[in-house]
């Protein structure tokens, strides 16, 4: 009995749209359906590629992310480097060749051509 009263319900179900519709109208209203199913997943499959290339672009940034942080550290350790006496004794010595008291300078000899 329960299976029956599905079964008319189906039938009520279908008269209902025929006779809104029309059998013109239910084919008319079938393919309009059919249309959105397709471009429905047209847009689903364009969105899983556009994400696809998301994400790629995504690792593309994070690993230039990772190099601009190393080279931030470099930097930095550079710069750090550069405020101690060590790096200002280095650049007078051969910027300016400037020595210390104690230090004797050898040079090789000129030769004329």
């Amino acid at each position: 009995m329960h299976l029956r009263k599905k079964h008319r319900n189906r039938g009520l179900i279908s008269s209902c749209m025929t006779v809104l519709f029309g059998k013109s109208g239910l084919r008319l209203l079938l393919l309009v359906v059919l249309v959105l199913c397709v471009v429905l997943g047209h847009n689903r499959n364009e969105a899983a590629g556009k994400e696809k290339e998301l994400a790629r672009q995504k690792a593309v940034y994070e690993e230039r992310l990772l190099q601009e942080e190393e080279r931030q550290r470099l930097l930095e350790e550079e710069n750090a480097y550069r405020q101690t006496k060590q790096y200002i004794e280095e650049l007078a010595r051969e910027k300016m060749g400037l020595v210390k008291p104690d230090e004797i300078i050898l040079r090789p000899e000129e030769t004329e051509q």
